[in-house]
């Protein structure tokens, strides 16, 4: 004769696990419906994976005169050039003299 104790823990595991198995295929149908909505994203903005940035577009209007009247210590930083120490150091110390 089986113990009622085990039969109602046994019964009990038994209904834990159904609910278990329920749960984790909500979360399987909810993951799935996420990666569709990711893949429509996909289609909207285009597949660029692949695709190289060449920068040949359009200049925004007055780019170009912008461009011009940027101060030469800005384009000798952006241009990958290496200053000393001591060149930075002077060039800080005569823009707080001018300041």
């Amino acid at each position: 004769m089986a113990d009622p104790k085990i039969d109602d823990n046994s019964d009990e595991m038994e209904h834990d696990l159904h609910q278990l198995e329920d749960h984790i295929a909500d979360a399987e149908k909810k993951l799935e419906a996420r990666k569709e909505e990711a893949d429509d994203v996909d289609d909207v903005a285009g597949d660029w994976e692949g695709e190289q940035d060449r920068g040949d577009g359009d200049d925004p209007v007055g780019a170009q005169e912008a461009a011009s009247e940027t101060d030469t210590s800005a384009a000798a930083e952006g241009s990958g050039e290496t200053r000393s120490a001591e060149d930075v150091h002077a060039e800080v110390e005569s823009k707080m003299d001018e300041g």
